[in-house]
């Protein structure tokens, strides 16, 4: 019986992707791990405090400094004992943080291809070879050159029990430094495999960018389409941040199947897998509850708040102010007053009303599915996740590019043959139907303005002629009509 190509792949693929299907455990597997990121070690216990967040650290005590201080020269025997006791206790006295940023350095050096690298000192010369030891973290910012001996230290004291501190630092040191040799040796698989692909001729095109890629570069939707990994992260990043959709759709053309959760948790890095959750948890949310979603007028963070209250209290720790449910003035306004009170306010009232009124002329909504869409670059088509679009300008469903200006004309400058719509506009350009608004508010400023410096012009409380009266009111009038001018 003989197979073709597509049948063995169809088959393999079928295989790949169903989890139901048996799979024989075997001993060894079952037995310890294969990666060492699992291993346990010699009775030895993982440590999940993190030791490099400097912010976290404590000062630690002179015992415990001093083994970490002989651990780090026996570590780092071309170096003086003064500058490993500088960075050792600039760093707090703990060890791992130390020998990271030791290390760090030393590589730097390694890698800048100084002619030096291979000899200390130069018998001709009276060069010295060096590493710039630098640390920042925050607000904390430190540097020193540290100069090589001329001879490795040949004594460094040895200790058989360490104090519980100094260990806990050693394994976590250890467990950090298995992990970094295990991802350099997979970057460094990638890399041979993809030679060895390219070699052969066995790179596949990804269906997006169309440029050729190993398979373990490559990612597919539910339907087996292949795309690279880098198109992936891009889609994802402009559908969550931009349009908003909840549901990543494969980039194949017709093709309706999506991409599986555990596709998107290799590929995807951690922020844009975190707002792919949070749009299919608002969404989720918004169907159920649309009633008792509201979200902060001051930072937009989306909470549920039941019907009857009135107070809002954003949950987010960064923001935490009160507002009202109904007309998202902050509450400390609002305290013992109605919206209507509150809004009779002149200045209030205006700066809300402009405020609606500016927001209402750069959102459009979608003539499909009645969504909020703002423009923040781009053409003029804009498209909705719905799958409609629709012009930035006039606001009208289209399908293609016909609707908008075909004729050559300089960037910005009017069309002399049709009246179609540009296809291109600045969108930092205030557009049309923004300017009467901001004529109107003009006046009203100008006339808030004037009220207040008629206030400042009052006459003082010893004045009470009728001349002094008459001298106040003509230079009220004179202002008065400066500020209308």
């Amino acid at each position: 019986m003989h197979l073709c190509c597509c049948s063995v792949c169809s088959i393999c693929n079928l295989l790949l992707e169903n989890p139901e299907f048996p799979r024989r455990e075997t001993a060894a597997a079952t037995a310890a791990p294969t990666s060492i990121l699992l291993e346990s070690g010699d009775a030895q216990t993982e440590v999940t405090e993190d030791l490099f967040d400097y912010s976290k650290l404590s000062s630690m005590g002179p015992e415990v400094v001093m083994q970490a201080a002989d651990l780090l020269m026996a570590d780092f025997r071309m170096l003086s004992c003064q500058d490993i006791k500088w960075a050792l206790n600039t760093l707090k006295g703990h060890y791992a943080i130390t020998r990271k940023a030791l290390c760090e350095a030393l590589k730097k050096w390694q890698e800048s291809g100084d002619p030096l690298g291979k000899r200390r000192r130069s018998r001709t010369s009276s060069e010295r070879c060096y590493i710039d030891f630098y640390f920042e973290h925050g607000s904390v910012k430190v540097e020193r050159r540290m100069y090589f001996l001329e001879n490795d230290r040949r004594y460094c004291r040895t200790y058989s029990n360490l104090e519980a501190s100094v260990q806990k630092e050693l394994s976590f040191y250890q467990q950090k430094a298995k992990e970094w040799a295990e991802h350099e040796d997979f970057l460094l698989a990638l890399q041979v495999n993809e030679d060895e692909y390219k070699k052969d001729g066995q790179l596949i095109e990804c269906g997006c960018c169309y440029g050729e890629f190993a398979f373990e570069k490559m990612t597919q939707c539910s339907d087996g389409h292949l795309f690279c990994k880098e198109c992936l992260v891009k889609y994802a990043q402009e559908a969550v941040f931009g349009s908003g959709k909840s549901e990543l759709s494969c980039m194949e053309g017709g093709c309706l199947c999506s991409y599986p959760v555990c596709e998107l948790e290799k590929v995807l890095p951690e922020n844009i897998l975190c707002k792919y959750y949070e749009r299919q948890a608002e969404e989720a949310v918004a169907a159920t509850c649309a009633d008792e979603l509201v979200r902060c007028p001051f930072c937009n963070f989306p909470a549920l708040l039941d019907k009857d209250m009135s107070l809002f209290s954003c949950p987010n720790p960064r923001c935490r102010k009160e507002s009202c449910r109904k007309c998202h003035v902050q509450w400390k306004l609002h305290v013992g007053k109605t919206c209507e009170q509150v809004l009779e306010r002149d200045e209030i009232r205006m700066r809300v009303l402009f405020e609606e009124r500016m927001t209402a002329a750069r959102v459009r909504k979608c003539v499909k599915c009645a969504t909020g869409l703002v423009k923040s670059e781009g053409c003029n088509r804009m498209s909705c996740r719905c799958g409609s679009y629709m012009c930035y300008l006039c606001r009208e469903p289209i399908t293609g590019y016909n609707h908008f200006c075909q004729h050559a004309r300089s960037p910005g400058a009017p069309c002399r043959h049709c009246r179609k719509c540009s296809l291109w506009t600045d969108p930092t350009v205030t557009p049309n139907e923004l300017e009467p608004l901001q004529q109107s508010w003009r006046p009203a400023a100008r006339q808030r303005n004037a009220r207040r410096v008629c206030k400042r012009l009052q006459p003082p409380a010893f004045i009470y002629s009728e001349v002094a009266f008459v001298e106040v009111e003509e230079v009220k009038h004179k202002h008065r009509h400066s500020f209308y001018a």
